[in-house]
């Protein structure tokens, strides 16, 4: 049987607590300005690579 991964958060790299949702980890433990750098680093990334082959 195949098992899956622990979700990670994709902020800090970590689980959130075993009793509480990604969502929730977010709200409660991530302010408004880390959480809108880290959209803006990932779609800058997403933005600039080189997809070209």
């Amino acid at each position: 049987m195949a098992t899956r991964e622990p979700i990670e958060c994709p902020v800090c790299r970590e689980p959130p607590a075993a009793d509480q949702q990604l969502e929730e980890h977010l709200f409660a433990d991530h302010s408004k300005r880390k959480l809108a750098k880290f959209i803006v680093a990932e779609t800058t990334a997403l933005t600039t690579d080189d997809i070209s082959e």
